[in-house]
């Protein structure tokens, strides 16, 4: 909203002039370029209000104003159904239904407004910083009487499609507006300098750099971006205002030709989610540094490792050399040094307890190359199958491994984030899996 307040008491104590007659409010003030009197409010006629709306944005701003009558002028104020229906103003539903009918957004804002006893309804229009407003589609619904492509004016007290001078004022002032942005950008640039500066494009959802290289904007990123518009200094209803230093950190790229598209801050859940869709998003020592400064040391690494092309020293080489006050990375670096394997033996036949009874019949049906389908009838059987994993041979596996991933897959997406002992059983597995696909991979001299 506006820093302007059009309710304040200096703005509407001469608004709506009335002498109160005989009983009855009489209002003097006419309609005019910045005022229309509805009756009453009702959705029915929200097209009706929203053909005006447009016309004061286009103009200068104006205000509908709710509860007086026409001929004679007499402020009745709402009725109870009227006030009820604006007090209950649903302000994502008026501003959907302008936004479906006019581009650019219609700003307003309502508010109820007390005379001579009476209580009356009141929607501000802003006057449009970016005109001119333009019908987006033809209709007629609700008294809207709009063609697509109507530009609507406010001439005194009427709402009428505009004139060629109004027309040709709204256009060049939208050039002069264009052409002062421009000069501010280019001053903008000129004191950082043009090394120093790059290019974000809304429209094409690039970053454009020095060099001419471009970064592919992911629409995630930019939903949570929006600036303040010029002469607008509080929220606005829809997306937070974007923190310029500190709010959104990207830390990853994904390489497509010779763009790349900005990801978010990368966790120790995109390791293992990229690991299981067998990708990764840019420098794959990315996903090997968050694995180290991560809460968990046991993520998928080689298949990383052999992304970046680096051996298990170069790995060791390269943790070693990352500054985080992560245990994980200690751990990652003593299970590297070791040689330690995910494996751990076969279920025993012995025991009778029911995880070991379940882990062994997924064990044994795996040996069989019988690979369940899924889902689990919950996350204990999906822990089992995960801990039984770990069992099989690296042979097994590699023969195996596109099912399994997939079964992984699910169970990821399932119970990643409902349990600790079924989260901690799906990241060994997928380590398990990724030692036996990538472990002894070392890259081309």
């Amino acid at each position: 909203m506006s820093a302007y307040d059009p309710f304040s008491a200096s703005n509407i104590s001469d608004l709506v002039r009335a002498n109160l007659i005989d009983g009855q409010v009489r209002v003097v003030t006419h309609e005019g370029v910045q005022k229309e009197f509805k009756e009453s409010f009702t959705w029915g006629s929200i097209g009706l209000y929203a053909r005006t709306m447009a016309a004061f944005a286009n103009a200068r701003g104006g205000y509908l104003i709710f509860g007086v009558t026409d001929r004679p002028r007499i402020a009745t104020g709402l009725s109870v159904r009227s006030q009820t229906a604006f007090d209950e103003l649903d302000r994502a539903r008026l501003t959907s239904g302008l936004n479906e009918l006019f581009s650019p957004e219609i700003h307003w804002d309502s508010s109820l407004y007390r005379i001579h006893g009476v209580t009356l309804g009141l929607i501000y229009v802003f006057e449009s910083d970016n005109k001119p407003v333009i019908a987006r589609k033809a209709s007629q619904a609700q008294n809207a009487n709009l063609l697509e492509g109507d530009i609507l004016y406010r001439y005194n007290s009427r709402t009428e499609r505009a004139k060629f001078p109004e027309l040709k004022r709204i256009i060049d002032d939208a050039k002069s507006r264009e052409q002062k942005s421009m000069m501010r950008h280019i001053e903008e640039l000129v004191r950082a300098g043009a090394s120093n500066a790059a290019v974000l494009d809304f429209s094409a959802s690039t970053l454009q750099g020095p060099t001419g290289e471009r970064v592919l904007v992911s629409q995630e990123l930019l939903d949570k971006i929006s600036f303040i518009r010029e002469g607008e200094f509080t929220e606005v209803e829809g997306a937070p205002t974007l923190r310029l230093i500190g709010d959104v950190v990207p830390t990853n790229t994904i390489t497509l030709g010779n763009e790349r598209v900005v990801m978010h801050a990368m966790t120790t859940e995109d390791v293992i989610s990229d690991f299981l869709d067998q990708t990764h998003g840019g420098d794959p020592r990315e996903y090997i540094r968050q694995a180290a400064s991560g809460s968990t040391s046991f993520v998928p690494m080689h298949f990383y490792r052999v992304a970046a092309q680096m051996t298990v020293a170069g790995l060791i080489d390269y943790v070693s050399d990352i500054n985080t006050r992560s245990q994980a990375k200690a751990k990652l670096l003593s299970r590297l040094r070791a040689g330690e394997t995910m494996k751990v033996p076969a279920p025993s036949r012995s025991q009778q307890h029911l995880s070991t009874v379940m882990r062994r019949s997924f064990y044994e049906r795996l040996l069989n190359g019988d690979v369940p389908s899924v889902p689990f009838a919950d996350a204990s059987e999906a822990k089992s199958f995960m801990d039984a994993i770990r069992s099989l041979d690296d042979a097994l596996i590699v023969d195996q491994h596109e099912q399994l991933i997939e079964i992984l897959k699910h169970c990821f997406e399932q119970y990643y984030g409902s349990a600790g002992p079924i989260a901690d059983s799906i990241r060994r597995a997928a380590c398990r899996i990724d030692e036996a696909l990538y472990g002894a991979t070392e890259p081309p001299e």
